[in-house]
């Protein structure tokens, strides 16, 4: 009788386990459908509805893998599973059966650390082709020189812009992974005089380069670059030419070689230290460096959104000269889709053309906050 009472008794609590795990489960599966309906709400933002017009399909593997999940969380045999590892299992399933989903073909190199849970993010980052680069931002505003000659630009008012692209020379699916974090960027700052009765454009800076970025590199290939990454802590490490695009004596051009590397202390506050090496410089500025130095620090701090705030900082080689810039960027109204751009510069080559008079500048007007090109 006793040992009847015992095994009803274990029956009791296994059902009762097996009904609180069932519970848990469509409990679980009502958070997911709430989460699904949560995200679709969120997904309603412009960068999150720009993705998913400009790619319907990604959208569609991302429901396959909802439908997948909800279904797998309630057969009794998942009871011991993970939602990360029911995650996971969809996505393998799904990307194993690449003539009903189209996932397959993700080429990843052999040793690479590509999960399957991750194969939607690198595929989608494959995707893209131009890329956000620096800055992209129009402002008005004037520009003084110390010495109180007349300034190449702004002297009364003028607008400056900067617009800023990249994108990978290497398709993902290259066989050479160490090449997949290569880049190529280009970058250009134009000062356009509107003060002056023809409204003339006094001054371009081109700025092309090549860079590997292995901040970028979301497989974490193994290979030598990546291996160097982790000797010498580099993020980035390019050759750039910048000039003014002027021949004779208004002509200013340097080639240089560059280090690059990220310091995150805090969500609030960051650094970039960028480090060069010069390989060559134009005949009408050989002392750049007397004034640029070969360094540059930026400090980036950020307010729960609310504000950006960048700190760039040089030294050239000559004691004193220090050159240092300011932007501030704020979010404006939901209705209008740029920000409110304040920038400060108070030093040399805020312009390639003076890089060795100092100025000061105040401008302000709209940071551009450029959406992804997708092929």
């Amino acid at each position: 009788m006793h040992r009847m009472n015992f095994h009803t008794r274990e029956m009791l609590q296994d059902c009762s386990a097996r009904k609180l795990q069932l519970s848990m489960r469509s409990g679980l599966l009502a958070l997911l459908s709430s989460s699904t309906i949560l995200a679709s709400s969120a997904s309603r933002s412009a960068e999150d509805v720009s993705i998913v017009n400009s790619e319907p399909e990604l959208s569609s593997r991302i429901s396959s893998v909802a439908g997948c999940l909800q279904t797998q969380v309630l057969l009794e045999a998942n009871l011991t599973l993970t939602v990360a590892d029911l995650r996971e299992s969809c996505i393998s399933q799904i990307a194993a059966d690449s003539s009903t989903i189209g996932i397959g073909n993700i080429s990843t190199p052999a040793g690479s650390s590509l999960t399957a849970a991750s194969a939607f993010e690198y595929e989608a980052e494959a995707q893209r082709f131009f890329k956000p680069y620096k800055n992209n931002y129009i402002v008005f505003g004037a520009m003084k020189n110390q010495d109180d000659t007349p300034a190449f630009s702004g002297n009364n008012l003028d607008i400056k812009f900067e617009l800023g692209l990249m994108f990978s020379l290497i398709p993902s699916s290259a066989s050479e992974s160490g090449f997949i974090p290569l880049h190529f960027g280009y970058s250009q700052r134009s000062w356009w005089d509107i003060s002056e009765p023809s409204a003339p454009f006094q001054e371009h800076n081109y700025n092309p380069e090549i860079f590997w970025d292995f901040s970028r590199n979301t497989l974490n290939t193994p290979s030598l670059l990546t291996d160097l990454r982790k000797l010498f802590f580099i993020d980035r490490i390019g050759i750039e030419h910048q000039s003014n695009g002027l021949n004779s004596e208004r002509s200013r051009s340097w080639d240089r070689a560059y280090l690059e590397r990220d310091f995150l202390f805090s969500e609030a506050l960051s650094f970039n230290l960028k480090l060069w090496h010069v390989l060559g410089k134009g005949e009408y500025n050989e002392d750049i460096t007397d004034f640029l130095g070969d360094a540059q620090l930026t400090t980036h701090i950020t307010l729960n959104n609310m504000f950006d705030l960048d700190i760039k900082t040089m030294q050239g080689h000559e004691t004193g000269k220090i050159s240092y810039q300011v932007d501030l960027t704020l979010p404006m109204s939901q209705w209008v889709t740029s920000k409110f751009f304040l920038s400060y510069y108070d030093g040399y080559g805020e312009a390639l053309i003076n890089y060795n008079k100092r100025s000061k500048s105040l401008r302000a007007g709209f940071y551009f906050p450029l959406q992804l090109m997708w092929m």
